[in-house]
């Protein structure tokens, strides 16, 4: 089934209301949804029989710095059954003052088990927070870390448990490799 025959199966179960679909720009088309519709969504690509999404792909953070300040979690889903692809998106504002309460969306690990540790690593290095998720903790970073690395306004502190973070140039060695 192709992406456009998938998004009108999409329209005719949750309705066309707040859904936007791009295919026009570079990538993969896609479809961005209200995050408030992502867990019935969810649930509907992974049970009906004509779509039969059975695996998630890929979950990813994306911070966004332009006009408005967003982050987006992407999800790539797969059909083994029917050997088909869709991708999803969910916008979330990041307002200036505490970003926290607005970067929140539901887990779907209960739906894909392979997004809790896909949801884990996007909290840490983005700060999104996956509501209902079982067991929500950082995953890559210690739990004493402050801030979230891949966010693009994130300032790294000058040390971290009494070491120093400075990189410091050597003469003669380059960063990349050995000159």
């Amino acid at each position: 089934m192709e992406a456009r025959d998938i998004l009108e199966r999409i329209k005719r179960i949750i309705g066309e209301t707040d859904l936007v679909w791009i295919e026009d720009l570079p990538g993969d088309p896609h479809l961005i949804i209200p995050k408030e519709k992502l867990r019935r969504l969810a649930i509907y690509l992974k049970g009906d029989q004509h779509l039969a999404f059975d695996t998630l792909m890929c979950l990813s953070g994306v911070h966004n710095m332009g006009e408005q300040d967003e982050m987006e979690v992407v999800y790539h889903l797969y059909s083994v059954r029917h050997q088909h692809q869709f991708v999803l998106k969910i916008k979330l504002d990041r307002p200036a003052f505490f970003p926290h309460f607005f970067l929140r969306v539901d887990s779907i690990s209960e739906i894909w088990p392979a997004a809790a540790w896909m949801e884990r690593e996007a909290y840490d290095m983005f700060g999104i927070h996956f509501v209902g998720h079982s067991d929500f903790r950082r995953l890559l970073l210690p739990t004493d870390w402050e801030g979230h690395p891949l966010q693009k306004d994130y300032q790294e502190a000058g040390a971290y448990r009494g070491v120093s973070t400075t990189r410091e140039e050597i003469e003669g060695i380059v960063v990349e490799g050995i000159t």
